[in-house]
């Protein structure tokens, strides 16, 4: 499916639009076995894009109304030194980073195709103002926001103002032992953040949640986790661990097959710290994709998601089969605000 707008809004070039309607038509076409009927189909098909293309409403649709998630790394920064994880290695420049509000202007011209924006980083709690200028922007759109945080810097002032939008707020913990803490931590932070934790569950209460990695390292401790999360009635998630640079080793490949699973994690739009647009934080084991899509520093998103490459990067990322797959970025929204 194509990129719907409203092209007096984006200003969208002869060149986009004529790229949105021939990508589209071209693969419609291929799945056309009967000579006969090819150029009938053809027809209608132009017709219906031309229909949605023309639609005059504010809509913009990329792979459907609210279908994607926009994910914004908002830093390579970080105050810990976790072993499942290299990006704090390399964290960027200050003149290297996206203005905020270019993000913004970038999620305002989404926001009709967004059922969640997900702020990860590194740390992205070292950026709290920024983080809660998208929280009301993305708040007075009626978008959710998720934040993954180590949860050293989650103090009750920012906990109260974030939660008063009714965000979610993930609090990354991968074990509950002290001594190991400080191993795949890299830093002895489990008081602070086990205390900071206790105070965003009085604030927060469900929209509160933990997320786990697992590895080999801390598979021992996945039940510890599970328990308290169901004695604190808070919602718990297992990401399998993926090699972002970390020293840790992946459990066994579980019994589950998903190689017939369509990668959900094409309709993804993730921005990185700098603005470049990807697909996916894997994206660099995809040959086609290892170039960013482009920078919403120079250029608009809905530009950006217009090209040609942006497609068929789309179109590649449903038969993809990385390991990747696993990640609750190929998990596609069940839930919307209240």
């Amino acid at each position: 499916m194509s990129l719907i707008y409203n092209i007096k809004f984006t200003k969208s070039s002869f060149i986009n639009i004529f790229n949105d309607y021939y990508s589209e038509v071209k693969h419609f076409a291929r799945r056309i076995r009967n000579p006969l009927l090819k150029i009938l189909m053809i027809i209608l098909k132009s017709i219906e894009w031309g229909i949605y293309h023309w639609y005059k409403s504010s809509i913009r649709r990329f792979y459907g109304v609210r279908g994607n998630e926009l994910i914004f790394n908002i830093t390579k920064r970080c105050n810990e030194k976790c072993a499942k994880c290299g990006i704090w290695k390399n964290p960027e420049k200050d003149d290297e980073r996206l203005s905020i509000d270019v993000f913004i202007q970038c999620l305002n011209a989404l926001k009709k195709n967004l059922y969640q924006v997900t702020i990860t980083g590194g740390e992205p709690l070292l950026f709290k103002d920024e983080i809660l200028k998208i929280a009301k922007e993305a708040r007075e759109n009626n978008i959710p926001v998720v934040t993954v945080t180590n949860g050293v810097l989650s103090d009750e002032i920012f906990v109260q103002k974030y939660g008063e939008m009714k965000h979610i707020l993930v609090f990354s913990i991968d074990t509950l032992n002290k001594e190991k803490w400080k191993i795949l931590r890299g830093t002895a932070s489990y008081n602070i953040v086990m205390n900071n934790l206790n105070i965003a569950k009085k604030i927060l209460g469900k929209r509160l949640q933990i997320q786990t990695v697992l590895a080999k390292e801390n598979k021992d401790d996945i039940n510890e986790i599970v328990t308290y999360c169901k004695k604190n009635n808070l919602k718990h998630t297992i990401q399998p661990y993926m090699d972002f640079g970390g020293h840790l080793h992946p459990v066994e490949k579980s019994s589950n097959n998903t190689s017939n699973m369509p990668c959900a994690a094409r309709k993804n739009i993730v921005i990185l710290q700098n603005g470049d647009v990807i697909k996916c934080f894997d994206h660099y084991r995809i040959p086609y994709a290892k170039l960013p899509l482009g920078n919403i520093k120079h250029e608009d998103i809905i530009t950006i998601l217009c090209k040609r490459r942006s497609i068929e990067v789309s179109r590649i990322m449903k038969y993809c089969n990385l390991p990747c797959k696993n990640l609750s970025c190929n998990i596609p929204a069940t839930e919307f605000y209240d």
